[in-house]
């Protein structure tokens, strides 16, 4: 039997498993943003959008839209093509990275102390600032937490960037080096 024999006799989930393993970072990108899209496009055109197709959206299923787009998008398609590639084995590395600490406790308080003072020094300087200054709301302030918590833990580092920078950019960088990858992953 021939080499083309054995190929077309092959079933057609090796082949798709074969192109995916070739070529795992295009199926990423295609997969994240068909994900992303399936969820925005929709928004985009509805009245809370563009208004360019005839429904609204309510305000709580919009932000849960949102956040499923956010989600869905590049960190499905991590899982998906991890898992068609590298199996369970491949699921359970890229799961331990969630947990990986690699920087000191001086960093959290970097990133806690120094950069809000940094903001809050930066809107001092602004005229006017200080003078237009309110007291804060309760609800704000009891509210801030939730928001704090589901924009910067959830909305980045458990959102989408276990896509970008777990899957695609450690793939990107061994092909055309640090910044060469980084400015790829970047534009796309």
């Amino acid at each position: 039997m021939t080499s083309a024999d054995n190929t077309a006799q092959q079933p057609s989930g090796a082949a798709r498993k074969g192109l995916l393993a070739r070529h795992p970072l295009v199926f990423f990108f295609l997969i994240a943003y068909a994900d992303s899209w399936l969820l925005e496009v929709p928004i985009a055109l509805s009245e809370t959008g563009t208004g360019l197709l005839p429904f609204t959206i309510p305000r709580p299923l919009l932000a849960l839209a949102i956040a499923a787009a956010t989600f869905l998008g590049p960190t499905l398609s991590t899982f998906i093509i991890t898992g068609i590639t590298e199996g369970r084995i491949g699921i359970r590395r890229l799961l331990r990275r969630y947990v990986l600490w690699r920087v000191g406790f001086r960093w959290y308080l970097f990133v806690l102390l120094v950069i809000p003072a940094i903001e809050v020094l930066g809107a001092i300087v602004v005229p006017g600032a200080l003078a237009s200054f309110q007291s804060l709301a309760l609800s704000l302030v009891v509210t801030y937490p939730v928001a704090f918590v589901s924009t910067f833990i959830l909305g980045g580092p458990l959102g989408e960037e276990p896509g970008w920078r777990g899957f695609a950019l450690p793939r990107l960088q061994p092909l055309h080096g640090p910044l060469v990858g980084s400015v790829i992953l970047g534009i796309l």
